[in-house]
């Protein structure tokens, strides 16, 4: 059973991340790529692995990642069904709240940027970009106590240091994947 496990695994993080974040194409090569609905894709309706993924191709590998990451977290910390759920749903919702941070922490970014490089940089607007970033960094602190105060109502002790240390590995995992998959060069 447990090498059944492993064997589905392995697959579904090859696919997800062949899916996801395949190989970049060389900035010399150009693209022939045709926007049609917000997707990427050639002459042939095929998606360029080295173009950005839309929004639904995003949510769709998110999705993979995250069925994947419940299932070993399960088997990590032997969690029962009704715990898994739970855990499951609470992640989802912590995930959400941490993306809508996100997406604003890079939109003030962007802004932030093109008020620094106009002829004349407004003062005023600049701190507002830098305390709306100052805002995000507390607001994901936040979150991050809320995810560990959370846990501590559905894990055990020893559940709760294995689910640290998984979230730890599990994100370098994923960071090392996704390196790996657009290629040391960049």
């Amino acid at each position: 059973m447990k090498g059944l496990a492993a064997v589905f695994m392995v697959v579904m993080l090859t696919s997800v991340t062949q899916t996801a974040f395949g190989q970049q194409k060389p900035a010399s090569m150009p693209s022939a790529a045709q926007h049609d609905n917000g997707m990427n894709v050639d002459r042939a309706g095929q998606s360029n692995p080295g173009e950005p993924l839309s929004e639904e191709k995003r949510a769709e590998i998110r999705k993979k990642i995250e069925v994947v990451r419940i299932w070993r977290l399960t088997e990590t910390l032997k969690l029962d069904a009704g715990t898994s759920a739970k855990l499951s749903s609470l992640l989802s919702s912590l995930d959400q709240q941490r993306r809508d941070i996100q997406r604003e922490q890079m939109e003030t970014m962007r802004t932030l940027r093109l008020s620094l490089n106009s002829p004349k940089p407004v003062e005023s607007i600049i701190k507002i970009d830098l305390d709306k970033l100052e805002k995000n960094q507390r607001a994901m602190q936040e979150l991050r106590n809320n995810e560990l105060n959370s846990i501590k109502n559905l894990l055990t002790i020893e559940q709760r240091a294995r689910y640290v240390i998984f979230q730890h590995d599990f994100m370098r995992e994923m960071r090392g994947m996704i390196h790996s998959a657009r290629g040391s060069g960049r």
